[in-house]
């Protein structure tokens, strides 16, 4: 089960203070508290902020002009879903 959400109260809102997984190892199923889960950034939209880039970048050289601009577009992407995996990971929950 995935699930989505930008803190940990949202998810706990969701999901409740556990989340049962099971092990990759061994096949066992855990109880797992929120504050032990980790995000991390969805790697799908900084690959899809390449693509426009280069999309942009090949209209843009149509045009007469190559900007640098357009290699910004994935860093920023790239930055904004490191600071929200990153605010979601500094956010615990007491119980």
């Amino acid at each position: 089960m995935k699930v989505k959400s930008n803190n940990r109260f949202d998810l706990k809102q969701e999901i409740g203070l556990e989340i049962n997984e099971r092990c990759k190892h061994c096949g066992n199923h855990t109880k797992r508290h929120i504050n032990r889960l980790h995000a991390s950034p969805n790697y799908f939209f900084i690959l899809g902020g390449v693509a426009l880039a280069a999309i942009i970048t090949i209209f843009i050289w149509d045009l007469g002009f190559v900007s640098t601009l357009t290699g910004t577009i994935p860093i920023a992407i790239w930055i904004s879903e490191e600071k929200r995996a990153s605010a979601f990971n500094k956010i615990m929950i007491r119980d």
